[in-house]
């Protein structure tokens, strides 16, 4: 299963000439298996040798987001690309293809520059008209007795037309910088203006009085030319101000039909652009093609080119070098005569990247797994158990069949094809997880005989009521779950909170026994014997011995039959008595005899305390004997210069290497470099998981503290909105809980279904981290990149 483990990885060299660097990296670019190593990763972009096509790319990409801002101004919507890898197969072209793709594209650019700039101008030469007609027209209302008064007297005049949004400033400066001695006019023009960033503003005519004098008129010039305002000559003559009104007209009829013309144009220019040739619009093939250009010259930067030839080295999973190396091969087909490049396998000390075949089920999980970190090559992946246990785990805190059932239908929901089109697209890569937690909350609230805080009566009851009290009878087990007679038992709350309470630890115990197996594998399977004797198995006794012990003593405990329940032994007493006094016997035990349960937990006891040091000293102890009777070889300062002396020094520190017995003091001596500081280190590792196997059990509680906070707030919605209505029945009843349920349906889907929701899904990610994670768990690997075109997506998609 690759799941299971990362892919088995093979190191490879990749040659290519130059004349045919183009092709080779287009051909392996439909391969999903190819990983190339940056030859320098310290190396600048700029320094690169496709970086000049990089930039072009760039260009490209930036006239085509200008293409498609016009388009979204003109509300012309394109057609996205279904499949990429389907329009690259089609569009496959040669190195020359990026030439014509970009004179293709400046050319429509240039074009769409040339007609929007008429566009403005037009639109400016229409505002500037309209503004004039509307200062003749608006001037007959400024030819008042004052403005006569005004003439008469001395005064100059100006009219123009100004924003609306700036009057009172406009006024404000007017009338400090001519110290009030100023006449101003403002009348409104009702019909608004079309801005060049197509806004549409409301605008003002206004006219100032103002004494004569050239310094006075050359400031009121100045804050004209500052806000942007334009200014008109009003004609002295009623025959000249009617021509001159008649004349605009004509001017602006011709303006409109020049500029609805050019919008006509370039509206019917743009409807080119989405016309569809290979399944989406050209604008969208254009931008997928430019993509890929700038995707292939930027991984074909990743290689060092030396004397016209690139080299490189590549990462491959085990069983694809055929597929590629047969595809270089038919790469020029029955021309022999042009280079093609070729892989070379070589062996290598790097450490392979990660890489595992997902889908859209494993990849949300996953991608749990990859948030806490990348894991380790070849180590065992939480991915493939997070499947199972994440959602059985916010499962126990969401433990109700009704709101399971909710959120099961919605994963369900998820899964069809409207989803994708609708707001809750962005919950789409998550459906089959929502789907996995409506189903183990289905699941637990069977467990818990929950539904919206009302108890189930699906397989009768093994209690009768009898005067008043519950008898239960003779060997009868409740088929499943909770027996629906506890839901009405005065003790109802204390004995689901202790079910639960005891639950939690049990499933929390199994899950982190669980990650400690898992950790017994990975060291059996990296030959490191040494952690299996000395970490896997003293943990895993310590574990078992302790908390193992407790989950044992409780199914013991369920499943003995006691007179009395004042006789039923506590197990947290027991589990005390066990540590604080070891050589007692029990008063109350669980076993046949009280003496047999002493032996038994003293030798659990002596287990655990043998355990401790096993742990904590063995691993430095044999270390140091390791490192006595096989010290490793110092390398030389000085390097010899004799290519002969390099490669026999190369060859024995391979050799050395190659020693059974220095396999795993290898690992171990690069991890830690002296004695002090592993015995620093394992000192830390003992610490922790013995205190941190009380804190992580406690803090499985959790599961409880959640199922119960759920369970109760479901009882109290449902009892303070629609109960008392249905227990009152009739049509009063009726009408009550018709009400209310609005506000119950709120209440349970904003704080249940919502917030409780998202609070059950954050902690089990802290169990899935912490808990469980932390005890096998190395996720210090990194992530196979796999060069490949698929990684270009539609801007669809992207969205």
């Amino acid at each position: 299963m690759s799941l299971f483990r990362s892919e088995q990885m093979e190191y490879y060299n990749l040659v290519i000439p130059r004349e045919s660097a183009w092709d080779v990296m287009n051909t392996l670019g439909y391969f999903d298996s190819v990983h190339i190593i940056d030859y320098d990763a310290t190396l600048p972009q700029i320094n690169r040798p496709f970086s000049n096509y990089v930039k072009r790319c760039d260009d490209v990409m930036q006239k085509i987001e200008q293409i498609e801002a016009e388009m979204r101004n003109f509300k012309i919507e394109k057609r996205y690309c279904p499949d990429v890898i389907d329009l690259l197969k089609k569009r496959n072209g040669s190195h020359k293809q990026f030439e014509e793709l970009e004179q293709d594209i400046c050319k429509v650019a240039d074009d769409l520059e040339h007609q929007q700039q008429t566009l403005t101008s037009l639109q400016e030469k229409k505002n500037t008209i309209r503004e004039n007609l509307e200062v003749l027209r608006n001037a007959v209302a400024f030819q008042n007795e004052d403005s006569e008064e005004a003439s008469l007297l001395g005064f100059q005049k100006m009219v123009g037309v100004i924003l609306k949004e700036d009057e009172l400033r406009f006024k404000r400066i007017i009338f400090r910088i001519t110290k009030g001695n100023i006449h101003v006019e403002i009348m409104d023009i009702q019909e608004h203006f079309i801005q060049q960033d197509r806004r549409s503003v409301q605008k003002c005519v206004f006219m100032l009085f103002y004494p004569c004098g050239d310094l006075t008129q050359k400031k009121i010039l100045r804050v004209i030319d500052s806000f942007s305002c334009n200014k008109f000559d009003i004609p002295t003559s009623s025959e000249q101000h009617a021509q001159r009104i008649t004349m605009l007209e004509n001017q602006l009829i011709e303006a409109d039909q020049l500029l609805h013309l050019t919008i006509t144009q370039i509206n019917k220019r743009l409807q080119d652009l989405v016309e569809v040739k290979y399944n989406c619009s050209w604008i969208e093939e254009m931008r997928i093609l430019i993509t890929k250009e700038k995707y292939l010259y930027m991984n074909l930067n990743m290689l060092n080119m030396t004397n016209s030839v690139f080299h490189g080295q590549i990462w491959l999973p085990q069983g694809q070098d055929q597929k590629i190396q047969q595809a270089l091969r038919n790469l020029h087909g029955n021309d022999k005569q042009l280079p093609s490049g070729q892989i070379q396998e070589q062996q290598t000390q790097l450490t392979p990247p990660t890489y595992y075949k997902l889908n859209s089920f494993t990849y949300p999980f996953q991608e749990i797994v990859n948030t806490y970190g990348i894991p380790r090559y070849k180590e065992i992946n939480p991915g493939l158990s997070t499947i199972i246990t994440f959602p059985f785990l916010v499962g126990v805190m969401f433990g109700d069949v009704g709101h399971g059932l909710l959120l099961f239908v919605c994963g369900l929901y998820l899964t069809t094809e409207d989803a994708r089109k609708s707001i809750f697209s962005g919950l789409v890569p998550m459906r089959y997880m929502i789907l996995l937690i409506g189903f183990f909350a289905c699941y637990n609230g069977l467990i818990y005989n929950d539904f919206l805080s009302i108890g189930l009566n699906l397989f009768g009851s093994c209690y009768n009521l009898v005067d008043g009290e519950y008898e239960i009878q003779e060997d009868c087990v409740y088929k499943f779950g909770i027996d629906p007679a506890w839901g009405s038992s005065a003790n109802q709350l204390t004995f689901m909170n202790s079910f639960k309470m005891k639950l939690a630890v049990i499933i929390g115990v199994t899950h982190m026994t669980f990650g400690i197996i898992l950790k017994g594998f990975n060291t059996i399977h990296f030959n490191n014997y040494i952690d299996f004797f000395c970490e896997f198995i003293p943990q895993f006794l310590l574990l078992i011995c302790s908390f193992g012990y407790m989950d044992f003593l409780l199914f013991l405990k369920w499943c003995t039959k006691f007179e009395d329940t004042k006789d039923a032994p506590s197990v947290i007493t027991t589990m005390i008595d066990m540590v604080l006094r070891p050589f007692d016997v029990p008063e109350k035990p669980l076993f046949e005899s009280g003496e047999q349960q002493r032996s038994i937990q003293l030798l659990l006891l002596t287990i655990i305390a043998f355990c401790i040091p096993v742990m904590l000293i063995t691993k430095p102890l044999i270390f140091s004997l390791n490192k006595k009777n096989h010290p490793y070889q110092q390398i030389p300062s000085q390097i010899p210069d004799d290519d002969a002396n390099q490669e026999q020094l190369q060859n024995d520190m391979q050799k050395d290497q190659s020693q059974p017995h220095s396999k795993v003091s290898i690992q171990q001596h690069n991890e830690h470099d002296d004695i002090g500081e592993l015995i620093v280190h394992q000192s830390i590792e003992t610490i922790e998981f013995v205190l941190g196997s009380v804190s992580n059990t406690a803090s499985y509680l959790r599961l409880w503290a959640l199922s119960l906070a759920h369970s109760q707030l479901a009882e109290v919605f449902f009892s303070m909105t629609i109960a008392s209505h249905i227990g009152e029945g009739g049509f009063f009843g009726t009408i009550g809980s018709i009400i209310q349920f609005p506000g119950f349906a709120l209440a349970t889907f904003g704080v249940l279904m919502c917030m409780d929701l998202m609070e059950c899904f954050l902690h089990a990610l802290r169990l899935q981290w912490v808990e469980f994670q932390s005890k096998f768990y190395k996720a210090d690997g990194y992530m196979f990149k796999a060069y490949s075109f698929t990684n270009i997506k539609s801007n669809e998609q992207d969205d």
